[in-house]
């Protein structure tokens, strides 16, 4: 069978206190590992109201939709790459934030992943298909990442082989700095207006 990647990255600014990191945070670790097509619909529905409030302060980011035989590999890639650089098992997150590795300590945003590999040809692919298809013009604005993120809800996940979300650095409480962002390996993502 062949399969339909499609991935979006979004770098969005946080604000002291605002609730939006810890408020993804819980929506994401909350979610049961087993969940009925109706609790997928709801969680994707839950982390897509929760991200695209914060619209107006996405900075950066990135989407792709992959078909065919790089599709598995492609959301293996993302997957694979995403989990080995996170800190989400109970011995690797400190009770207090790790600065050493970070290149500023100004810890102003968050990198939220979503992706999906769906059945190519289903009518998940085929949303996917018609929600990507913008002019070259429109793929780096908040109001298409905005879109691209609302694509997951309208998913018939019967027909997505697999989805993840990640919320990156993996603590409610951390965040990554302008620096990190730009040498830390993150120089695909393009600035969004």
């Amino acid at each position: 069978m062949k399969y339909a990647f499609f991935g979006v990255q979004v770098v969005v600014s946080v604000f002291h206190n605002d609730p939006l990191r810890r408020k993804l945070h819980e929506a994401i670790a909350g979610a049961p590992a087993r969940q009925s097509l109706r609790d997928k619909r709801t969680f994707w529905k839950n982390v897509t109201a929760i991200l695209n409030e914060a619209m107006p302060v996405f900075d950066m980011g990135y989407w792709d939709l992959i078909r065919g035989g790089k599709a598995e590999e492609e959301f293996e890639s993302w997957t694979s790459e995403i989990e080995g650089s996170l800190a989400t098992e109970k011995e690797e997150v400190g009770r207090a934030i790790d600065e050493a590795s970070r290149l500023s300590g100004e810890k102003r945003y968050v990198l939220c992943t979503c992706l999906a590999l769906a059945e190519e040809g289903s009518n998940s692919d085929l949303t996917l298909g018609d929600r990507c298809d913008l002019p070259k013009s429109d793929w780096w604005t908040r109001q298409t990442f905005a879109r691209l993120i609302g694509s997951f809800p309208l998913l018939n996940f019967a027909n997505v082989q697999a989805d993840a979300v990640y919320l990156s650095p993996g603590s409610d409480r951390d965040g990554l700095s302008m620096e990190d962002l730009h040498g830390g390996g993150y120089e695909y993502l393009h600035p969004l207006d």
